[in-house]
């Protein structure tokens, strides 16, 4: 960029209220933002800033709040970076948008969210605090430790091969415990468990978590739910209990 195109940026930027933030709200890199101004092409554009990260590559509009209230400020995201490390942030960020309450809530979460999940791949679920349940529902053995405990899970069949949610059967659906050892759903038709080392595989989504179990093309499923548990950190606490392979 030549020298004048800068100094004239700059004088055009002049006029717009910066953020009053340290760093990205979307992946929490201080420094990193800067407010470019609305870019217009033939008088087709709009009239607010757009606040830019260097780091993860968000871009969002910023609407300043009044002078008498500065913190009064808005948010939407224009484009996200919907890199694995920013599942949580992708989802709850979306393309609405937010007040500056929301959108400092849900980036404090994010942090979280993306720290447990390291900690998790890591290994390390000292987070949890898991627990053994006196008496321990059917088919759950006295010493095993329950990491997780939800509700509304479903159980279900694939026919065939195939994943499409088309050729699915619900088997089931009840509350399901995750422990050390094994996968258990108290169903409304009866109880079922899985040890661990069934598990074939674990998928998430935005939409909801998945356990393949044994060979018969069974899956657990439950809902993503980023104010409670978010499908991600789910599938992640589930693989670091999986039985190590030789």
């Amino acid at each position: 960029m030549l020298d004048a195109e800068r100094t004239a940026d700059a004088a055009q930027s002049e006029p717009y209220t910066p953020p009053p933030l340290l760093g990205c709200l979307y992946c929490h890199t201080e420094g990193s933002t800067r407010l470019r101004p609305p870019r217009k092409f033939l008088g087709l554009g709009g009239n607010l800033p757009t606040l830019v990260c260097s780091h993860c590559r968000t871009v969002a509009l910023f609407e300043a709040g009044p002078p008498e209230n500065p913190q009064a400020w808005r948010i939407r995201y224009k484009k996200l970076n919907r890199a694995p490390r920013y599942f949580y942030m992708a989802i709850q960020f979306g393309t609405r948008w937010h007040t500056a309450e929301e959108a400092m809530q849900i980036s404090r979460r994010g942090y979280v969210q993306r720290w447990r999940v390291r900690q998790a791949h890591n290994g390390d679920l000292s987070f949890l605090q898991p627990m053994r349940l006196s008496p321990p529902p059917p088919l759950m053995s006295y010493d095993e430790a329950v990491y997780l405990t939800l509700d509304g899970v479903a159980l279900k069949q694939s026919s065939g091969s195939s994943r499409s949610a088309m050729n699915e059967t619900i088997l089931d659906v009840g509350t399901f415990y995750l422990t050390d050892q094994k996968v258990h759903l108290l169903g409304h038709r009866r109880d079922w468990s899985h040890k661990l080392s069934d598990i074939q595989s674990v998928a998430y989504n935005e939409r909801h978590w998945r356990i393949y179990v044994g060979g018969n093309h069974q899956h657990y499923q439950g809902q993503n739910q980023p104010d409670q548990l978010d499908a991600q950190l789910f599938a992640a606490i589930v693989e670091a209990l999986l039985p190590k392979k030789k």
